[in-house]
C-alpha cells in the first residue's frame, strides 16, 4: 500500500507541473512583445525629418553665397537659364532672367550685388542663419557687416516639388528683389517727374517724391537726402551746409548733371 501511495503522489505532482508549464510560457511571451514594441519611440523618424527640413532650406541659401564666391552667380549672366532656375522659383526666376537679357550691358533693375545689397562690399562677420520653416514656407536669414555696418537679409522660400527654392530677398524698410525687379520699365512713365532710378556718376541712387520735397536714397551706404524744386530743371539739397544739387538739361528730368557740395560735377541719367 506504501508503494501505491508514493507511485501515485509522483503521478500526481508530474501531471500538476505538465498543467502549469503553458501558463508560464504565456507570460514570458506577453512581456517580451511589450518591451520591443516600447524600445523605440514613436516620435524619433519625425523630429529627424524636421531637422532635415531646415537644414535643406538652409543649404540652398548657403550654396547660393558660394556660387556667388566662386564667380557661378545666377546673376547679371545670360548664358545659362538652368542656373537661375536652380535656386529660385519660376516666378522670380522670370523676372531676375529678364533683367539681365534685356538690359543689354547697361545697368538693370538690379544695380549693385543683390546678395549684399551694395555696389562696393567689405564683408566680415558672415553667417547664414537655421531655417524658420511654417508647411511649405520657410525664412532664412543672413548676416554680415560691410565697411563696419550690421545687416540682414532674410530669404523667402518655397517648397517646389519636394525641393526648396527662394521666392524673394527682403532687405527691410520695404525693399525685396521682387519689388525691384518688378518696378522695370517704370522709370518711362515719370518723364517729366523727378522720380525713379538714377545714374549718378559710377552710383546710383532712387528718387521718391514726398508731399512737397524728393526723398533721394543713395544705393552706397545708407544715405538718404531730401531735395526741393529750386528753379527751371534745378533740384537743391536741404542740407544748408553742404548743398548738393541736380541740374538737368531736358524738362523730362531723363539727364543732367549732379554738382555735389565739394564742386565736383558727376553725369545723372535716368536708368529706362
Amino acid at each position: 500500500m506504501k508503494i501505491r501511495s508514493l507511485v501515485l503522489a509522483m503521478i500526481l505532482s508530474v501531471g500538476v507541473a505538465a498543467a502549469c508549464s503553458p501558463a508560464a510560457v504565456n507570460v514570458n511571451v506577453n512581456t517580451n512583445s511589450n518591451t520591443n514594441i516600447n524600445a523605440e519611440p514613436a516620435s524619433t523618424p519625425i523630429a529627424a525629418a524636421g531637422e532635415a527640413v531646415d537644414i535643406a532650406a538652409q543649404g540652398v541659401v548657403t550654396e547660393l553665397y558660394k556660387a556667388h564666391d566662386s564667380k557661378k552667380s545666377p546673376f547679371f549672366q545670360t548664358k545659362d537659364r538652368a542656373l537661375v532656375d536652380k535656386y529660385f522659383t519660376k516666378a522670380l526666376a522670370d523676372l531676375i532672367w529678364k533683367d539681365a537679357t534685356t538690359s543689354k550691358g547697361e545697368v538693370g533693375a538690379l544695380d549693385g550685388d543683390p546678395l549684399y545689397n551694395a555696389q562696393d562690399t567689405e564683408i566680415k562677420n558672415f553667417a547664414v542663419g537655421r531655417a524658420d520653416v511654417k508647411d511649405d514656407a520657410a525664412t532664412v536669414p543672413v548676416t554680415f557687416t560691410n565697411f563696419g555696418n550690421k545687416q540682414t537679409i532674410n530669404f523667402r522660400l518655397k517648397r517646389v516639388k519636394d525641393a526648396w527654392k527662394i521666392d524673394d530677398i527682403d532687405y527691410g524698410s520695404g525693399e525685396t528683389i521682387v519689388k525691384w525687379l518688378k518696378d522695370t520699365g517704370s522709370a518711362s512713365t515719370t518723364d517729366g517727374v523727378f522720380e525713379g532710378k538714377y545714374q549718378v556718376g559710377d552710383t546710383t541712387c532712387t528718387v521718391t517724391p514726398v508731399k512737397m520735397s524728393y526723398e533721394v536714397r543713395w544705393a552706397k551706404g545708407k544715405g538718404v537726402e531730401m531735395f526741393f524744386f529750386k528753379d527751371g530743371t534745378t533740384f537743391e539739397s536741404a542740407n544748408e551746409n553742404e548743398r548738393n544739387q541736380f541740374i538737368f538739361t531736358d524738362d523730362s528730368y531723363n539727364s543732367g548733371t549732379f554738382h555735389r557740395a565739394d564742386g565736383k560735377t558727376l553725369p545723372v541719367k535716368r536708368i529706362k
